[in-house]
């Protein structure tokens, strides 16, 4: 059977038994959906066409695609949930940043319900990932960390990415990491604005 490749021409990921597209709901992958909305031809989206790095918006959404894509693979792989990923993911990045991981914090930062959040949390820990504990100062406070098992799990998942990556951009100079690393610092700063200010708006 023949099934359609991403607009890139990229092949979509599927399931083997269903020939389901593999990725995240809110992510698609056929060929006629775009980044630009209905009406783009619009003065003010052509203003916004013309702007300066506007194609590389492009480039960046095809890079998180293919990123989701990969993580969405080798997720269904090891039998972790896609919210399971991201909360190791946020508790292993609090453990390097040498920070305290909470449930609040989790909930927050993953943008779930606090029953969705303790659901993830419990499933991470009966399955050995996850360890919750009181916190020492504040005995109310619950704290989450992640087990060795977890660790092992990520490289597991993430070396072989890695590890196709490293080599491209080892081509590059440091100046020029060192630029690109500022650029993608801001630019993840900018998202993160965007997404307070539309979680204001629908507050309104």
């Amino acid at each position: 059977m023949h099934h359609p490749s991403h607009p890139e021409g990229i092949p979509v990921p599927r399931e083997p038994e269903t020939g389901a597209p593999i990725g995240p709901p809110d992510i698609a992958w056929s060929e006629d959906v775009r980044f630009e909305p209905e009406g783009a031809d619009d003065p003010a989206r052509s203003a916004l066409r013309s702007s300066p790095g506007f194609e590389l918006l492009f480039l960046l959404q095809r890079f998180t695609n293919e990123a989701d894509r990969y993580a969405e693979t080798v997720r269904r792989m090891h039998g972790l949930a896609r919210n399971d990923v991201h909360a190791l993911n946020a508790v292993m990045e609090a453990e390097r940043q040498g920070e305290t991981a909470t449930p609040g914090a989790l909930r927050e930062r993953l943008v779930l319900s606090s029953a969705a959040m303790t659901s993830v949390i419990d499933r991470l820990e009966a399955s050995g990932h996850l360890e919750r504990r009181h916190s020492l100062e504040d005995r109310r406070q619950i704290e989450v960390s992640p087990t060795p098992s977890a660790r092992e799990t990520g490289r597991e998942m993430f070396d072989p990415m890695v590890q196709h990556m490293l080599p491209v951009l080892a081509e590059y100079t440091p100046e020029q990491l060192w630029l690109v690393t500022g650029m993608i610092n801001r630019l993840t700063q900018a998202i993160t604005e965007a997404r307070i200010d539309a979680a204001h708006g629908q507050a309104h």
